[in-house]
């Protein structure tokens, strides 16, 4: 299950060489002025021309693959695995997550215990809302049942290609399926099959 994923990769990370003090980043990377790298909570890998733009803040431990952009001012802490291709916007904050290849995250977003499945498109100031505010453990649908994962804290799974618009927020422990698209300031209370959503259009949450 997908929020195993985010359980698993807290458990690998302490397991590699001098977890508190590497550093590993490729030469045809660009580290701009102003750029905070702390490795002292764990490794921060950097990919082939991959940019890390001024003023960012990463905190291991972080992986960050080849080809991709890390805006002015975007705050990363890990654990986070970033793939090839990807593009973190301006002031956008990533916790725990995994990203995968070609994802598009505008501006001013916030993605914590999420994973996001490749070429996924967010726009600015998309919000993933990782815990409930009763502090009840979340609860995700899986094949029509509730399963209790457990956790405080979890965020969403966003699948491939799915597309959303500004200001869209994803409660915790939802699903938004591959190839959707949602309108702008659309709130995701409930899983939904793959369509196109405007605000008209949401349903009660479960």
């Amino acid at each position: 299950m997908w929020w195993r994923e985010l359980q698993e990769q807290k458990d690998v990370w302490p397991a590699l060489p001098d977890p508190d003090k590497s550093l590993i980043v490729d030469p045809t990377a660009l580290i701009c002025d102003g750029v905070v790298l702390d490795a002292s909570r764990g490794p921060i890998i950097i990919g082939e021309r991959t940019k890390i733009c001024h003023g960012a803040h990463l905190q291991g431990p972080i992986e960050i693959g080849s080809d991709c952009l890390i805006g002015n001012l975007a705050i990363v802490r890990g654990p986070v695995r970033v793939g090839n291709g990807t593009r973190i916007g301006f002031a956008t904050e990533i916790k725990n997550a995994i990203i995968e290849d070609g994802v598009t995250i505008g501006p001013q977003c916030f993605v914590a215990d999420s994973k996001i499945e490749s070429e996924a498109y967010l726009g600015a100031q998309v919000r993933t809302s990782n815990h409930r505010l009763d502090k009840a453990t979340v609860k995700v649908m899986v094949d029509g049942e509730a399963v209790d994962t457990g956790l405080e804290k979890l965020g969403c799974l966003i699948g491939a290609r799915a597309a959303l618009g500004i200001q869209v927020i994803i409660l915790p422990g939802r699903v938004v399926a591959p190839g959707s698209i949602f309108a702008p300031r659309i709130t995701i209370e409930k899983n939904l099959p793959t369509g196109r959503y405007r605000p008209a259009q949401q349903l009660e949450a479960y």
